[in-house]
């Protein structure tokens, strides 16, 4: 898995827009994109070009943290499955076939 590499500025152009679609449980929510977004749940409201340092210190100790729970998550959503499969053995070793008479 590849790092996430955070460059040290970001120049461009950023874009406002609204979700206008009430449908959509983003419904109200301004967000910024770099692009200019077309789609029938987007009004786009304008536009700044913008030249901004940013701030990377610390970002790979949070990278590592993300990664770290993603594969505890992982292994806890694994471990629950595989202890159903083992109950589902178990219950099915518990079953007896009695013959009838």
């Amino acid at each position: 898995m590849k790092a996430l590499e955070i460059p040290a500025r970001f120049t461009g152009t950023v874009h406002v827009a609204i979700w206008s679609d009430p449908d959509s449980c983003l419904y109200g929510e301004i967000f910024l994109s770099d692009d200019k977004l077309d789609s029938n749940g987007v009004i786009n409201l304008g536009s700044v070009d913008v030249d901004i340092p940013l701030e990377v210190n610390g970002a790979l100790d949070k990278q590592v943290d993300q990664l770290l729970e993603s594969k505890s998550k992982i292994i806890r959503e694994a471990t629950d499955k595989a202890q159903q499969i083992d109950e589902a053995i178990e219950s099915l070793r518990a079953i007896e076939y009695k013959e009838e008479l």
